[in-house]
Parts: C-alpha cells; structure tokens; sequence
C-alpha cells in the first residue's frame, strides 16, 4: 500500500493509480505503508512469503526478488485520528536516523535557538519554561498538574487522546488495525476485520492514564506537601480538596446526604460558572422540545403543566372561572398596535407590568424591582423558541437553581383578554416568567400572598435581607415583653451601603402588621400594601444644620406619587437642592419621587435588600429538620475558609407553596455558625454569627470570616410533637443551605456527637441571652430578643449541690414546646448546665404570648422528692419532669460545664 501526500490515507492499494479518499493522484514517490496484511497480525509473521501477501488482498501473483523491507507499525488506540501525524507508517529501509536538534522558540521575538542556549541570542528573552499547567476546556483556568479537577468549575482535563483507554487495545496488533474513515466502504484494499479468537474477547477493564499526584501544593505558601497530610507542613493551611462534580448536581435531591455521609467534601463554586454548568445540562432537555416539535410539525406543548384546570387550581377541578381557555400569543387580544409582533423583551420597563386577577403582587413587585436592571430580568430566559412557542427560564425555587420549559400558551378569558399578570407593548416576559413560578410551585394558585423579598430571592438566587423599619421588628419578643426600640442610624447606614453596593431594593409600603389609614395614605399618593422600587439614597447638607436623608422611589404601576414633603412641587426644593439630588436624575416618569427618610419610617414598615453580586461563589446543600434531637439527621456543616471571606448564610424550608395555604406549616428557621477545630468529630467553639429565629420561609445572616474553620448548624423546633417524629423521615420537612462568598470556600458533613444540638443552644443563650443571678452558684439564662419564643437554661456551678428547678409557661399562648408540656421539673448535677424549655413560636402569621415564672432550690441529691412524687412502680427516682425521651435526650441533656 500507499500513503497519500494530500489526506495522507494510508490504506490505498499499491496498484491504484489516485487515492482512494481524495481521490489525488498517486506521486512517483509514494512512500509504501503496508507490504502485506500479515504485518498487521503482529512482528512474528512479517516473513510470510510474499505470495501470501498477495493471495490475500486478491491481487495477482508478484514476485519479489528482494528480501521484503523492515516496517515500523505502530499500534493505534480507538482514540487516535488518521490524520495524525503519529498513524503514518513509514518504511524502516535505512539505518536509524540522526536524533533531531531540540531547539526552543522565543515567546518575544520568535527566534529559534539552540537547546543549550539559556537566553534568547537576538532579544535577550529568557527562555519559556516547561508547562506545569493544564488548560480547562471549559473555562480556560490554567490548572496545576496535580489538580484531577478544574479548580473553577470542576470538569476534568482532557488529554490528547482521551482519560481512559480499553487495556485490550495494547494487543491491537494480533487482531486488527486502527479504524478507518472509509471501513464502510467495501474496497479490496482494505481487508475484512477479522479475529483469530475461536471464542469471544474478554471485556475491555480500564485503566487510568493519569496517575494519582503523591504531592499537593499550598494554596497559601505554595510549599508542596505530601499527598498523606491534610494540613501544610509549612503555613498550617487546609488542603482544599475537591470532589467529583454530579451529572446534574444530585447532591441536592440525595436522600441520604445528611446522613451517612461524614468527610465528603464540596467547594463553593463561581456564580457564573454555575449559571454555564446547569444551562449546559438543560440544553439535553431543550433538544429533545425541539426534536418533538420536528417530528410532529407542532408547536411545543408541556404534558407536565397542561393547558388545564389542573395547572390553575390545587384542586385540578373544572369549577367556572375567569380562565376560561388558553391561547397563544397571536390569539391574544390586546389594545396595542396589530401590527407590532410580539417579543418577549422590548426594552423592560417597571412600567410595563400590569397585574390581573391573580392576588401575586408579591412577585410583580419583586419583578418590577428587578426590571431597574434589565439585564437581570433578561438573565431569567435562558433560551427561547418563539416560533415553536417554547422557552426555557432559570429560577431559583427554595435555594434551588431549577431550570424550567414551559410553552406559551397563556390563560385567557372568553374575550381573548389574559386573565393574569401581562406586559405591555406586546411583550412575553411578565406572563412567561409568572408562568415558570406557577410550574414550580404546582399552580397558578400557589402564587397568592407572599411577601416581595421572596420574588426577589426566587428570580435572582441572591441571599436577601429585610430591614425593618418599626420597632420590633419580623421576630420580635412578643407577649408583655418590650418591643425592640428601632436604630434610626443603624437603619440608614445599612441603606446607604446597600445603595453603594448597588444592591437592589424595594420597600414595603404599609405592610405588616403596621395600622393602615387608607384615606392618610391615599391623600398622600401611596398605595398600601404594595412594592415601591428605591432607586436612590443621598443625604442633603445645608449649610451648618443637620443633613437631610432623603431616598428617591418610584412606584411601578406610576398613578400614584407622593404628595408629601420633598413632592415635586414642595418649597423644599431650593435651586441648590435641586442641582444636588436631580444632576444624575431627570425624573420624567410620574411614579418617581423624592421622599424624607422620616416619612419612610412612618408609613413603609420594611425595606428587601436583594444583593446581586458579580465574581463570588456559592454552594448549596440540602438537608432534613428532624422532629427531635437525632445527630444522625441534624444538618451541621464543616466549612473552611483558606482566606478572610465575606459570607452570607441563607437557610430556606421547601416546599412551602406545593400545598393550599391552610395546610401549610411554617417553620422557626435559625442558622448558627460557631468556631470549631479540624478533627474526627465537631465541637461548638465561640460563636460568630446567627440569624434571627423567623417563622419564615427563609432566613440569613451576613459574616466576614476570617482564615479557619467553622461549624454551621441549622436548627427548627416547632415541628416538634407533632407526630411528625413517628411519621417517618419521608414526611420530615426538608431545607436548603445557601453560602455566598467572596472567595473560594470548601464545606463538608463532620461526624457529630449526641449532644452536639444542646451545645450549640447553650452556645447561643450565653453569648445572646440575658443573664439572671439566683442564689450564689446559679445563674439563669434567658433568650427571647430575635428569637420568635423563649430559650431557658440553668447553669450550676456548685461542685456539691443539685439545683431543682421548676418552670411554668402555662399562661403563654400561640407557642409549642421542645418538651411536650409548658411546665416543666428538672433536677441540674453539680458543675453543669441544661437547656430546659425551648418555646416556639407556632404560626407564623398570628401573634403570641409567652410567661414563664422560675422557680428553684439547691438539693443534696438528684432526687426531686416532693416536686415530683415517686412512682412506687418505677424502680428510678424521676430527675425531670416531664421524663426525657430518647429523642430529647441530644437537647435537654444536661451538659459538663468546660
């Protein structure tokens, strides 16, 4: 045979007179690439006599008067191309020879010097060293060669010629060749595959051609370390591994994540990275809508949210409603221009939302907050096919990045007008984006009532603050017990850096449990109960008095503006003024206005701060609230931080809106992180940081870190004693940890021990509890501010004497207890403290009471004697009352003061 010079195939019959691919003729001097088929059948059989050469590829008899050339084959694994240089075969006919200059070319000025030469002869340059690098080809990072992974977004390096390789391929020789581009082709010159094996080859095992790096290097110092040791030798800093990255992050739905799980370890990711990974998985599903709609010639239907009652109601009945069909857009009537298309953006404005019938402001005010920054309402399409009527949107549903195909068949009344929320100058955004909300929660049902922080949350994924602005506050001590006083200052230094950071913000008009006066606020121009977008914060110096804090609003559905002070036409605004706020504004739109921070606090209880961020990373994990204290299900987190770090935790319930607001059942979500050592098993250092304890579907805290390791615990307590313990975990509520940081973070689940949940409120209560002296020895703590119930704990520091202590909150309402009963008896050994009631809020919506009166005496023994009457059939003496269960045991245990 003959290898061609243009596509160098080198399987052409030596008698063809052009190549059997290019069809190029053959040069005078082809070099020969195969004397016979037997040199493919290994070294032992290249002195064959010729005639079998011959016989075999069916050509005529040739004789060979000379003694055939040595060839040189290599062998070619599946992953070669033939267009590689390393597949040509040439003829081994003379001695070896030279061994080729190695020369290197200047990165400066292109010369080619000589191997020795440590500079470049003509510019001087040092010469390029060696690459210790790889580069992803995902992402572009440059990676060290140690690394399996990409630091960035975890895919792994593609060498040339693949990672893995069928060992079998080693033997390539003894039974056929590397494949070629015309095998289907049935040309003499290329013989039949065939096998030598009388019975079939065993399977392929796979080995791995990168070996296992036996050495690491610091991520701080650089020094590299042996692959054995989990800390620098040098600096002391954690090794930041990394584990393999799921198909389709299935880490989240793993139901055995929280248990069974201890030492694995996750690295929080960069938000845009991400955001390119899960749309890369979505772009499987988004192939297969186009290949149904290709083989049915229709536009897309979505079978899983049909065009139905089922898809509107909870109950999927057919009962008569304003929803009478479904139509797509151009069966949509509408007052806008007939001739102007529909899209589904033309330049999103706050302005074009308008609400229909669906009581979902929650999520249009959180929409047009969001519409300030079009490209962030953008960002939600991920891809779309008007002509097929199908699209694909990224939403973040209870801390979970979800990637949803919906069609745009949209709910119609029998007019042909949409019955929901719609965009105006015929655009598809507001409809489409209410619709992908709808599918993740059920129905369009589900989308009545919430709270304009929760939209924000959903259509960003961002970690989401409320400020509030009336004293008390969302968790406030409830009962008789003083409301928390508000910090004016506080409040506005919080705005003032949140508008620096261009976070986005929306403020809460007459929310909450604020008292209304419809005809105040309507002779004022505010919409109660409804979302205003802050756009600005500034203060106004004049002369020597007292600055003027001022925010600019704008009220999204535009009739209304405030006619207060600092409206348009108060006599407040002084040429200076004016050139002051309006030189970067031109207020054109009738709902943007300026408004006096004093008037802010009086009639907006609450302003949502959503922080959209560019350049950080994230990680979420998801966990179980278990009904009691059980270790093996409590979600405590180990994190590292290899370098100060700006955190913000957010800790969100599922699946709130997946049934009818009567049977919902919210959660008092707290999220605590303690200091902790590197070890076998976590332990409950100082406390850094804590959020407070809402009955809300999510809650945060925000935390600069400095370089260590700390312990995240999540902690939920008003679903306990309510069966759900015997239920089984299947029925236990499920959550979702959220961790934004400014660098790179690496978190794992650590073996915990029993009474790990009681430390951690023993923890919390001293450093934020109020501390009460009783008798000398005693001390009691108290937790109620920013905690949506009560914490009580004792603390007895006598080395010889017991303290009985009796607790009674009988008189509270609205609030459950950890314990089962209001009042309760226990009995506290010398040296110890114990967590003795922990009430909770129960609803979230209603208000609550708490009284809780103390009592306690010191005792020679554990014995409560007359406080608890011994049960003559019971062989032990009761220490507590009510008896602690095995599931209370990890909480209410008391605990060795250290």
């Amino acid at each position: 045979m003959w290898q061609c010079n243009e596509c160098w195939f080198a399987y052409n019959a030596w008698w063809a007179r052009c190549c059997d691919v290019c069809r190029s003729g053959r040069p005078p001097h082809a070099p020969v690439t195969l004397a016979s088929r037997d040199v493919l059948d290994g070294p032992h059989n290249n002195t064959r006599p010729t005639n079998q050469s011959s016989e075999a590829s069916g050509s005529s008899k040739v004789e060979m008067s000379r003694e055939p050339k040595k060839l040189t084959v290599p062998i070619a694994s599946l992953d070669h191309d033939l267009n590689s240089d390393e597949l040509l075969f040439a003829v081994d006919s003379t001695p070896a020879p030279p061994a080729p200059v190695v020369t290197w070319s200047c990165t400066r000025c292109t010369l080619v010097n000589e191997s020795t030469a440590a500079a470049c002869a003509a510019c001087a340059g040092s010469r390029p060293q060696p690459h210790n690098f790889w580069s992803c080809s995902s992402c572009t990072l440059q990676n060290p060669l140690s690394a399996n992974l990409c630091l960035a977004c975890k895919t792994p390096p593609v060498p040339k010629h693949g990672l893995t390789v069928p060992t079998s391929e080693s033997n390539q020789g003894a039974s056929g060749r590397s494949p070629s581009p015309r095998r289907g082709r049935n040309t003499p010159a290329l013989p039949r595959r065939g096998s030598r094996h009388k019975t079939p080859p065993p399977e392929p095992k796979y080995v791995n051609l990168r070996p296992e790096p036996s050495e690491w290097p610091c991520s701080e110092c650089t020094y590299v370390n042996n692959v054995s040791v989990a800390c620098c030798d040098m600096c002391q800093s954690p090794r930041a591994r990394l584990l393999p990255a799921a198909p389709d992050q299935a880490s989240l739905d793993d139901d055995d994540s929280p248990e069974g799980s201890d030492g694995e370890r996750q690295e929080s990711t960069p938000m845009e990275i991400l955001r390119l990974s899960e749309e890369s998985h979505a772009w499987t599903q988004w192939q297969e809508v186009l290949a149904q709609c290709a083989s049915t010639g229709e536009p897309y239907v979505d079978s899983s949210f049909p065009a139905s009652a089922r898809s509107l109601y909870y109950s999927g009945g057919a009962e008569a409603g304003a929803a009478a069909r479904w139509l797509r857009p151009h069966q949509i009537h509408v007052e806008a221009d007939h001739r102007l298309p529909w899209v589904v953006f033309r330049d999103p404005r706050p302005s074009d939302i308008s609400q229909g019938v669906l009581g979902n402001c929650w999520l249009l005010s959180a929409l047009a907050v969001l519409a300030e920054r079009s490209a962030l309402v953008r960002g939600a399409v991920v891809r779309g096919e008007p002509a097929l009527g199908a699209y694909q949107l990224r939403l973040c549903k209870d801390g979970r990045w979800l990637t949803v195909t919906v069609d745009d068949l949209l709910p119609a009344n029998k007019k042909g007008h949409l019955v929901y929320s719609q965009a105006k100058r015929k655009q598809l955004w507001v409809p489409l984006i209410e619709k992908a909300v709808a599918k993740l929660h059920g129905c369009y049902e589900a989308l009545v009532s919430g709270r304009a922080i929760e939209g924000l949350c959903t259509l960003t994924g961002a970690p989401c603050e409320s400020v509030s602005l009336q004293a008390g506050g969302a968790g406030g001590a409830g009962g008789g017990a003083p409301l928390e006083q508000l910090d004016r200052d506080l409040v506005w230094a919080q705005l003032l850096s949140s508008r620096q950071a261009c976070f986005l913000m929306g403020a809460s008009c007459g929310g909450g449990n604020m008292k209304v006066d419809e005809e105040e606020y309507q002779r004022l121009g505010l919409r109660p109960r409804h979302a205003y977008s802050v756009l600005d914060v500034a203060e106004l110096s004049a002369g020597g008095a007292a600055p003027t804090r001022l925010l600019r609003l704008r009220n999204p559905w535009g009739h209304y503006t405030w006619r207060g002070a600092w409206a348009a036409g108060c006599a407040r605004w002084t040429p200076a003024a004016r050139a002051a706020l309006t030189q970067h504004h031109h207020d054109k739109d009738q709902g943007v206005f300026w408004i006096s921070f004093d008037d802010v606090l009086k009639y907006f209880d609450c302003i949502d701060i959503c922080k959209v961020r560019v350049g950080w990373h994230e990680v979420r994990l998801a966990g179980i609230l278990p009904p009691m204290s059980s270790t093996r299900h409590l979600t405590c987190l180990l994190l590292t931080a290899s370098q100060p770090t700006e955190v913000d935790f957010t800790l969100f319930q599922e699946g709130q809106r997946n049934s009818e607001k009567s049977q919902r059942s919210q959660l008092d979500l707290c999220v605590v992180v303690f200091r902790t050592k590197s070890g076998p098993n976590a332990q409950v250092g100082k406390l850094v940081a804590h959020s407070k304890r809402q009955v809300r579907g999510f809650v945060g805290c925000h935390k600069m870190l400095e370089k260590g390791f700390y312990l995240v615990v999540c902690l939920a307590f008003n679903h306990w004693h309510t069966g759900l313990e015997a239920a089984g975990r299947g029925a236990w509520p499920r959550h979702v940890l959220a961790a934004h940081s400014s660098k790179p973070l690496a978190v794992a689940r650590p073996a915990l021990h029993p009474h790990l949940l009681a430390d951690a409120i023993i923890g919390l209560t001293l450093a934020r509890g109020q501390r009460h002296e009783g008798r000398q020895g005693m001390t009691a703590y108290y937790l109620t501010k920013g905690w949506a119930g009560l914490v009580v704990m004792v603390e007895n520091r006598h080395t010889d004497k017991w303290i009985h202590v009796k607790c009674d909150c009988q008189e509270s309402y609205n609030v459950v207890s950890t314990r089962g009963e209001l009042k309760t008896i226990d009995s506290v050994p010398p040296l110890h403290r114990q967590v003795i009631i922990v009430l909770t809020q129960l609803e979230g919506s209603g208000g609550f009471s708490i009284a809780h009166r103390l009592t306690h005496r010191l005792a020679a023994g554990a014995r409560l004697q007359d406080w608890a009457p011994h049960n003559s059939h019971s062989e032990d003496e009761p220490r507590h009352r009510p008896p602690l269960a095995r599931r209370l045991y990890g909480l209410h245990a008391p605990r060795l003061i250290t």
